[in-house]
């Protein structure tokens, strides 16, 4: 019974619909976390996050597990187990657990690169485990069979640069009402304008990589876990689009997760810092 069941996780529509509902369901699950915590205690957020961290070990184990291993269940595995290692970092820093050295607001009246240095005097502990986590993620990948986890991961890392990298430089929306307290800071170093030059060229690369992946599935020759493999890793790719184009159509996505979320305590509203240098950081689902 249970393994005719798992035989529809086999079929690439499924295999899409169960990334992008992960996908949904994690962000939601992270957004209704911190914005509860933060209507109870704005100290409760990094030992909550502590309290959570057998996702990140659930994750890990997952991840390693399924090296070794190309089945339509290890693929699985390894797509999730990197969901959940990527999940819990982004509570941390949601949660201001793993940040940066600087917790202060940008300054005003300071050049590009000041202002690109206090951003990212802000952040730079979470990118840096992120990046650290891919490239130890990388080493011990050398060799296996099942590389889809490594895939997952990266596609989330690439993906998180790029959105930074636009909220900072320039871009027509930002949806600032899921930032949590430990974080609310931030919202002072990315801009809302014009798209900037990077913004087509992130979304270039994004759709290339789309591409390579659907690519892929074709050359997959009806072998099951590749293509489920490839759909998860698509479909996720995808997704990573969309979210970028949220960037710069009036749309809000954040009705996707705000029917959810515990209603916001009075006098926790956001600040514009200057009409010219409002900033936010956009909640990517994960």
């Amino acid at each position: 019974m249970y393994q005719g069941l798992f035989t529809v996780f086999s079929i690439p529509w499924v295999a899409a619909f169960t990334a992008v509902f992960f996908w949904w369901f994690l962000t939601g699950l992270i957004l209704f976390i911190v914005k509860k915590v933060d209507n109870i205690s704005d100290k409760a957020h990094i030992p909550t996050t502590i309290i959570l961290s057998p996702v990140i070990f659930l994750g890990i184990y997952l991840y390693f597990n399924s090296l070794s291993n190309l089945t339509l269940s290890s693929i699985y595995c390894a797509f999730f187990g990197s969901l959940l290692i990527w999940a819990w970092f982004e509570l941390a820093f949601l949660s201001g657990f793993i940040t940066g050295p600087s917790k202060q607001t940008c300054p005003k009246g300071i050049s590009q690169m000041k202002r690109f240095g206090y951003a990212l005097s802000n952040i730079v502990y979470s990118e840096a485990i992120l990046l650290l986590s891919l490239l130890i993620m990388v080493y011990f990948s050398i060799g296996a069979e099942n590389l889809f986890g490594l895939w997952t991961f990266g596609i989330l890392f690439f993906a998180r640069i790029c959105a930074k990298l636009n909220l900072f430089l320039g871009v027509p929306s930002i949806n600032t009402e899921f930032l949590p307290s430990p974080v609310m800071h931030l919202a002072s170093y990315f801009r809302v304008g014009s798209t900037s030059w990077f913004f087509p060229v992130s979304i270039s690369l994004i759709s290339f990589t789309l591409f390579f992946l659907v690519d892929k599935i074709f050359d997959a020759n009806n072998q099951v876990p590749t293509t489920v493999g490839y759909t998860l890793l698509a479909s996720l790719t995808t997704l990573a689009l969309i979210e970028h184009w949220f960037m710069v159509v009036p749309l809000r996505d954040a009705e996707l997760w705000k029917w959810m979320l515990p209603k916001q305590k009075k006098g926790t509203k956001i600040n514009k810092s200057t009409s010219e240098n409002f900033s936010s950081e956009k909640i990517h689902g994960l």
